[in-house]
């Protein structure tokens, strides 16, 4: 066996084991006969196309988008699922900081008091922008329009990591504490990786009714109207209360209800996966603050968030020991 056929069935081991055994010494042959007999003191290696080629026919194979592998359709379907959540919590925050910033400009406030009057333009800029981003995303992929959805997330992320990023480098920028900042990064690019995985060029994702498109914004509006209920009743100064009715507390809330709901009868194993894939990228930015907070919170803030990265860690760990165990078996399946 020559070195670059060896290097080849290297890269081949990126694929599922039912492939990988079918397809192995076709596709080493192809790739051999594009180059000939290479000497091995030349060093040839795969190009990097080739693996990106096989690393992504890998994805498409293991987040399958046919149900003659029940087992890959099952993970496909719990990652798009986990995208589509995720998307939604955007969605929501989208419209929540976009009212902020327009709020604060239409008054002639500012909403990052402190800051330079030029980085205060482009932060509002940024957050307005990745505000509209987050909402057209999830609008393109309720309404079965994958490339307009991967590239409104992608627009909407890349700026938000970015100074995210620069906030953990340069000391005494960060709006938060450094692991709440980190937390608020996955909880950011975790969605749109699993849109660019899980809604990949095999999916043909359904066109889904407008009502439900519309749910997320009108959550976030729901959310501002219900925020000026709770400035009037000065429901804030409770800190128990405060950590359950912001985003985070309300989006815990909500995992915790649905996922009753999903394992109650047989769990279909992609709910309750992608719930559990959900909740676990919401943990990051609790367990982030709740270590930003130990030792200098007052009152029971710590411990509210304390109970919330518990019950966060038991409703993720029962949805996946649930679907887990629901998961068809793995099934060797000739392509059609």
């Amino acid at each position: 066996m020559s070195l670059l056929e060896h290097r080849y069935r290297r890269v081949l081991r990126l694929l599922p084991a039912f492939y990988h055994v079918e397809r192995e010494e076709e596709m080493v042959a192809a790739f051999m006969e594009m180059y000939g007999d290479v000497p091995d003191d030349v060093n040839p290696r795969p190009s990097w196309g080739e693996i990106a080629s096989v690393a992504a026919l890998s994805v498409r194979l293991r987040l399958g988008a046919v149900r003659d592998r029940p087992r890959a359709f099952a993970w496909g379907e719990a990652v798009r699922l986990a995208a589509l959540l995720g998307l939604a919590y955007q969605a929501v925050y989208g419209v929540l900081v976009a009212a902020d910033v327009l709020r604060a400009l239409s008054l002639g406030t500012t909403p990052f008091p402190g800051a330079p009057e030029p980085a205060e333009h482009l932060m509002a800029l940024r957050d307005l922008g990745t505000g509209l981003c987050a909402v057209a995303a999830f609008t393109a992929i309720m309404r079965a329009r994958p490339r307009l959805a991967k590239v409104a997330a992608l627009l909407g992320t890349i700026p938000l990591l970015a100074y995210d990023a620069i906030t953990l480098v340069l000391p005494g920028t960060a709006g938060d504490g450094p692991w709440t900042e980190a937390g608020r990064m996955l909880v950011t690019a975790a969605p749109v990786i699993a849109l660019l995985l899980g809604f990949h060029r095999d999916v043909t994702p359904p066109r889904r009714p407008w009502w439900l498109t519309l749910a997320p914004p009108a959550a976030g509006l729901t959310m501002l109207a219900w925020a000026e209920v709770w400035l009037a009743l000065r429901l804030y100064e409770s800190e128990w209360l405060a950590l359950w009715l912001d985003l985070d507390g309300t989006a815990i809330a909500a995992l915790v209800v649905g996922s009753a709901f999903a394992v109650a009868r047989r769990p279909v194993p992609s709910l309750a996966l992608g719930l559990s894939i959900a909740g676990l990228l919401m943990l990051p930015g609790r367990l982030g603050l709740l270590i930003d907070l130990y030792g200098s919170a007052i009152g029971d803030t710590t411990s509210v968030v304390a109970t919330q990265c518990l019950l966060l860690s038991i409703v993720t760990g029962a949805l996946a020991a649930a679907g887990l165990r629901s998961l068809p078996g793995a099934r060797a399946a000739t392509l059609t």
